[in-house]
């Protein structure tokens, strides 16, 4: 594709960023060298910080206004002025086309994304971990109001959405579809360690299965992973960004809290693919992480994402392979991968495809409540015991993340995981033991309510006019 052609820039695309971290940043930094993209807007936790971003991505001091207030923020925009606000609701009304969500926190993500369809903007989801909650309920507000709700290219759920539609465009039968989780397992083979994330773990045996022997491929890889056991071999940012690949495209896990192996890059599809050919796979199209295992010397997969598809014409794919492509051991399935994510910085592609093309990056109508974003216990968590979310990945203290068919909530239902931050366990829950609605009383969040607004609407008795009543009463 000539990109150069795709975008016919009839105008400047107006973006306004919150949350200006790693991802929104970029999207700062990316928009000052483009032609047919401003960011001139800029929102995170004080206005300070936005200024701070803004500075960082090449914003003279003298251009940057400092803003309290919407008064503030319209004169500010009316100046020709950069805008650093501490809050949507103050630059709501400024006249940009598409709202940059990349806060990282799921009730803030699900407020600021339903104010600014309903303000008539676009909206270019980051935040994945309100995505998992209600992503398919706001991109039905968005059709709404005749605008897109969408993922973005420089996250994996975007790259990947692209790569699937694009294997299933060209007919390719896909085995498998997934990523490599976000930290590399670098092996040190003269010190008998595994460095991951900064932190080196001790690794005996490693040198014994870096090699899997012909014919038992798996049996080597679960090994390896039990060696590497000190190591996390999940994490919930991974599984979150595949609940929403997952309602975008219909693809679902082959385990709730899937495999996870440990495997160096051209062992990828020996391992995923079906169990009678050699792999651990149940069936087709099952998403799935795996950890990247490597020396320091070898090159990463950076985070980035792939598919396994089946090798119909073995002479095409022999030669294939004789150009560096990646088959399975037997022949019978590929690889084809993206080796990067480039986070805020490719995001502008999907900026001026929603604003200018009027195309999403992800599954619009196709996006549907398939799958949700869960929780289990790993200790036992006495009543009375608060729920936080902590950290860089969003993570609660003694709960892992699965995916499981989706449920409207009710006592019974597993609560989706990032309705969980605040919530209040209301009885005893064991290890191993799935959180329900009956186990925690979830706090009063407007996250909440807009999970409550998609259950109507996929899962009610008459879910068009429930939707409809429900935006209908917000305008009003």
């Amino acid at each position: 594709m000539n990109y150069l052609q795709h975008f016919e820039i009839k105008k400047v695309v107006e973006a306004c960023v919150a949350g200006a971290g790693d991802f929104g940043r970029g999207v700062l930094r990316q928009a000052r060298g483009m032609e047919g993209l401003a960011a001139r807007v800029a929102i995170d936790v004080t206005p300070e910080r936005a200024a701070e971003a803004l500075r960082f991505s090449g914003v003279p001091d003298a251009e940057i206004m400092v803003c309290h207030s919407s008064e503030e923020a319209a004169k500010a925009w009316q100046s020709g002025g950069y805008v650093a606000a501490g809050s949507f609701e103050h630059v709501q009304a400024l006249p940009f086309d598409i709202l940059v969500e990349s806060t990282g926190i799921p009730e803030v993500g699900g407020r600021y994304a339903e104010a600014a369809l309903l303000a008539g903007k676009h909206v270019g989801i980051a935040t994945k971990e309100t995505e998992s909650v209600v992503g398919p309920y706001l991109t039905r507000l968005a059709q709404r109001h005749d605008r897109l709700f969408t993922p973005m290219d420089g996250d994996q759920p975007s790259l990947l959405i692209g790569l699937v539609t694009w294997a299933r465009t060209l007919g390719f039968e896909i085995i498998a579809a997934g990523k490599s989780s976000e930290y590399d397992f670098v092996w040190d083979e003269a010190a008998g360690s595994v460095l991951c994330n900064g932190v080196s773990y001790p690794a005996p045996g490693l040198a014994e299965l870096w090699e899997l022997p012909e014919g038992a491929e798996r049996e080597a890889v679960e090994a390896r992973g039990k060696a590497l056991a000190a190591i996390p071999q999940i994490s919930v940012p991974d599984l979150c960004e595949m609940v929403n690949v997952a309602n975008a495209t219909g693809l679902g896990p082959d385990l709730p809290e899937f495999h996870a192996m440990v495997l160096r890059t051209g062992e990828v599809p020996t391992l995923l693919d079906l169990e009678t050919h050699g792999g651990v796979l149940r069936g087709n199209e099952r998403l799935e992480v795996f950890n990247c295992l490597r020396r320091p010397d070898e090159i990463s997969f950076a985070g980035g994402v792939f598919i396994v598809v089946r090798c119909e014409d073995p002479h095409v794919w022999s030669l294939l392979r004789d150009k560096g492509h990646i088959l399975s051991r037997s022949g019978n399935c590929a690889m084809i991968y993206l080796p990067r994510h480039l986070l805020g910085l490719e995001a502008p592609i999907s900026l001026l495809d929603a604003v200018l093309n009027g195309r999403t990056s992800g599954g619009g109508q196709a996006t549907t409540p398939k799958f949700d974003l869960t929780a289990r216990a790993t200790q036992a968590i006495p009543a009375g015991q608060r729920l936080e979310m902590r950290g860089h990945h969003r993570h609660i203290e003694g709960l892992r993340p699965e995916i499981h068919p989706a449920a409207a909530l009710s006592p019974e239902a597993k609560v989706p995981f990032y309705l969980l931050p605040g919530a209040e366990v209301v009885r005893d829950i064991a290890p191993n033991q799935p959180i329900t609605l009956a186990d925690v009383a979830l706090p009063d969040s407007r996250l909440h309510q807009l999970r409550q607004e998609q259950d109507r609407l996929f899962h009610g008795q008459d879910a068009t006019s429930t939707l409809r009543e429900s935006v209908d009463s917000t305008l009003d």
